[in-house]
Formats: C-alpha cells, structure tokens, sequence
C-alpha cells in the first residue's frame, strides 16, 4: 500500500480519488454514449423517417444540448459522484428527492443487465445457442452473468485503472464505427436519398418520431457529473468535456447514418425496394449491408465494434448505478449507513455489490435487450427533468455558490429542459411508462431510512407533493396519447406531445416555486463530500 492510502485510511474517512482528467472525462461520457444501441439506432432512424431521419441527429443535439449544459453547471457548482440523486433532494425536499433518486437508480440497475444481455446477443451471432426465440438461452444467461462478474471486477478497480481501459475501449469503438462508415462510402449511391418515396417517405411524422428516438442517442453525457467528485478540476473539465462528448456523439452517428442511407442495396439486403420500415427487422443491419455491398470483412469489424461497445458500456454503467446507490445513503439517507462505506481505493464497495446481485437479478428475469431496453430509457429520463429545475432554484437560493460553469438565459432554457427530457419520458411510450411509474412511486418507501436520521416535515410534503402529481399526470396523459407512443388514441398526434409540452411546463412553474419556499435541506451536507483535496 502507497504511503498516500496509508495516510488516507489512517486520518480521514476514505473517499472517492480524483484521478481522472479531461480525455479521461470525455471518452467515459462518449463511451457511456456509443454503447449497444450504435448498431441499431441509427438504423431505427432511417426506418421511421427514411433519409430525412439523418437531419434529427441535429435536431435532437439542438434539443439535448440545454439540458446537458444545465447538468455541467450543477456538476460543476458542487461535485457529487450520483450528483442525478443529490440535486432534487436539495432544492426541493426529500419527496422530490426519493421518487427521482429511486427513479436514477432503477434506471441505472437495469441499464447494466440491459448492456450485458445485449453483448450476449451480439456474440450469439457467431454462438447461435446462447439466444434462441428472442431471448437468452440458459447457457446466455450463464455468459452473461460471467460478463457481468469481469465488470464487477473492473469496478473494484481504482478509478484510474478503469478511465485507462475506458480510454482503450471507446477509441476502438469509435475507429470501427468510423471505418466501417468510409467503407460504406465506398458504395454510396445518390439516389438513396431521394428516389425511393421522396426524402421524407413518412411525411413531418416520420421525421418527429426520429426525433423523438434520436434524443434517446445523447442520454450518456451524465456519466461526467456521475463521476465528479473523481474528476481533477471539475469546474474546467467537465463543461468541456461534456460539449466536445455532444459533438464528438453528433458527428459519429450522423456519418455512420449517412453511410447506411448510401450503401443500401434493396434486394441484395432483403428488403423491398424503398422499404424504409422493413430495415427494422434486419436481426445484424450493419452485416446485412455489408454483405449486401459484398464487404463481409466489413460486416465481422462492426459486429466487433458492437461487442466492444456493448461491453464498455456495461462497466461505465455499472459504476454509474454504484455512486448513485452511494449517494442514496449518504447524502441523503434514502439508504442504509452500510452503503457509505468506501474502500481504500475510492470505491463504495457495498453499492457495487448490490448492483451486480441488481443487475444478476434481472438478466435471469428479463433475458433479452428488448424486454429490458424500453424500461432503462423511461428511468433514466425519469431523473432528467429535476435537474434544469433544480439549477433555476439555486440560482435563486444560492446566488453566489462558485459557478465555473454558468447556464446561459436560465430563465428561458431551464424550463425549455424540463420540457424537453419530460417530452422525453412521454416518447418513450406507454408499455415503459405504465411499468416504471409504479416503480418509482415504491421508492417512496425509502422514506422510512430518511425518517430515521431527519424528521418529514408538512413543509417536505408541501412542497414536493407537485412531484408524484407530476408522474401521474404524464402516466394520465401516455395512456390517452397517439398510438405513435403505444396510448389510446383518445389524444392523436401530435397534439399529445404539444399537452404534454405544456402541461410540464405547468409543473416546472409550481416545481420552481415550491423550491424556492421550501426551507427544509433535504439533504445531509454535513456529510460533506471528502477527497476533494
């Protein structure tokens, strides 16, 4: 053991080591990005909205960018490893700061399993007996949770040694993905984007489900306010690292989009001419193409590319979900104290325990990236919205905490977030929103740990009560919306979206001025956040 780690046990708690710098920052935020979906989103995109889906990375960056910069500030004020389950709780009380907490941590326990049963997929392409019927078979399973066994080991690490293997990992994917794209290049044919039914087959609605599918693509800028407290220099790192990671992220899959639109070859693929909507059923789109253009070498590098992605995201994640837990317990006590113990190494053991037998869990109750995928987007989005909300009432409340990083025109772009990430929620549909809502409504009952330490006060549930309200509303509001986003109809398309805009809207107003009268700390800051030496 180094001197400093005999020092750290010795004298102070041990705490989270600051250990990872700026390309360290931006290869875990754009590694957390380009995961398993980098083999099929962009192609989902194309089936939804044909070659005007490549327009939406644009869009959805425009859209995404105000929320990520709201984070950089909150991440940047004050440094918090699971910052997503420490800001709510602050500004406004522990109702808010439960559901949204809860929300964050069940999205993240479910993103692992997600990840790794994907890799499991993508490797049963050259073992067929590991996913049959559209789910894993038992030995699947058994590859899986062995995946996620060498993730947990990576997450035992110092932080250092895993950002080193990230920094690996995410460059390999990114030079496949841009390889596999000049090659596709090599065959582009013009008229792709405009011969088969037009630039725009599916009309103005094709391109807004694209949109809405597209934003999903840029959920992984976080992962740098999730690992704060282990950034050196947050205030100069991370709003950096965060913008170059959304163009880095804009770049990649916008030319492996255009790619794909250029080097489709109809019959060769099995797909009808001008089928925009059948490239959905390509079980490997990127071997499809490749072969359909008669480059299978092409093809085994993406398949490659997919397995590299899919399995860094896993341990990005899996530490992700760990330092939400963490969070969970010590600042805000959601969670027993057993949690806030760390390592001497600057790892919290017990979370990271508890996500594999989380994730372990779910991999043998949902052995398929289908049935997983859709539950993951709605509780990590759930956790977005509180966010812009909670910088606008700081600024308020907390007028000259250092600001290294500061939210341009916050009275017009935070709310503008807080629409976006609860349209956000809206799109990802109702089969997700009618699961998860009830989920997150049962992390209330973490109140009781919170109750143990600081008495729940009228005024925690005066002013938090707009939360839960708010969750029923969008659970309301999927139910009657169009069959775009699986509701009744009762609410067509896309005057569901445009009441789903203005009802959060609503909400971000009484959530804003609850904060701002809440007196409460909904917090425990005395447990102030160490190593930051």
């Amino acid at each position: 053991m180094s001197a400093p780690d005999i020092h750290l046990v010795s004298n102070k708690r041990p705490g989270y080591r600051k250990e990872l710098g700026f390309w360290t920052v931006v290869f875990l935020a754009t590694g957390g990005i380009l995961g398993p979906a980098v083999g099929f989103t962009p192609i989902s995109v194309l089936a939804l909205s044909g070659p005007s889906g490549i327009l939406s990375w644009i869009i959805a960056f425009l859209l995404m960018l105000a929320v990520a910069m709201s984070y950089v500030e909150l991440g940047t004020m004050w440094p918090r490893a699971g910052g997503v389950a420490y800001y709510p709780a602050k500004s406004s009380g522990p109702i808010v700061g439960t559901m949204n907490a809860w929300g964050s941590l069940v999205g993240y326990a479910l993103a692992v399993p997600s990840i790794v049963v994907a890799f499991t997929e993508y490797l049963s392409y050259w073992f067929p007996a590991l996913y049959k019927n559209g789910v894993l078979t038992t030995s699947g399973i058994l590859v899986s949770i062995l995946v996620l066994l060498v993730i947990f080991f990576i997450n035992t690490l110092r932080i250092r040694y895993m950002g080193q293997l990230n920094n690996i990992f995410t460059v390999l994917t990114i030079v496949g993905l841009v390889v596999v794209s000049i090659a596709l290049f090599g065959h582009f044919q013009p008229q792709n984007l405009s011969h088969f039914h037009g630039f725009m087959p599916f009309g103005a609605n094709g391109l807004f489900l694209a949109i809405a599918a597209t934003i999903y693509g840029y959920g992984g800028f976080r992962q740098p306010i999730d690992y704060a407290e282990e950034v050196r220099d947050p205030g100069r790192t991370i709003p950096k690292a965060v913008f170059l990671t959304m163009i880095i992220t804009l770049v990649v899959y916008f030319i492996e989009s255009l790619s794909y639109v250029g080097a489709i070859h109809w019959g060769a693929m099995g797909v009808p001419v001008g089928g925009w909507a059948k490239l959905n059923t390509l079980a490997y789109p990127f071997v499809s193409e490749a072969g359909g253009v008669g480059l299978p070498m092409v093809g085994l590098i993406a398949m490659l590319t997919m397995l590299i992605a899919s399995f860094k995201d896993g341990y990005i994640y899996f530490g992700g979900a760990s330092r939400i837990g963490y969070t969970l317990g010590r600042y805000d006590g959601y969670l027993p104290s057993l949690f806030t113990r760390m390592m001497a190494n600057g790892i919290p053991l017990p979370s990271v325990i508890l996500t594999l037998a989380v994730s372990t869990l779910y991999i043998v109750l949902l052995p398929s990236f289908s049935s997983l995928f859709p539950l993951v987007a709605s509780a990590l989005l759930l956790s977005y919205a509180p966010g812009p909300l909670s910088l606008a009432i700081f600024r308020v409340k907390h007028p000259n905490e250092p600001r290294p990083y500061k939210l341009p025109w916050v009275g017009v772009l935070a709310p503008f977030a807080f629409v976006v990430s609860s349209l956000m929620i809206f799109w990802s549909g109702w089969n997700s929103i009618r699961i998860l809502m009830p989920s997150v409504f049962v992390g209330l009952l973490l109140l009781f740990f919170y109750a143990r330490r600081k008495r729940i006060t009228r005024d925690d549930v005066v002013h938090g009560i707009w939360m839960p309200i708010f969750q029923l509303a969008i659970m309301a509001l999927s139910y009657l919306g169009s069959t775009n986003f699986g509701g009744t109809n009762a609410i067509p398309s896309p005057w569901d979206s445009i009441l789903m805009a203005v009802i959060s809207l609503g909400f971000y107003y009484w959530g804003y001025r609850s904060g701002l009268s809440y007196q409460g700390e909904g917090v425990f800051d005395e447990e102030a956040a160490v190593g930051e030496s």
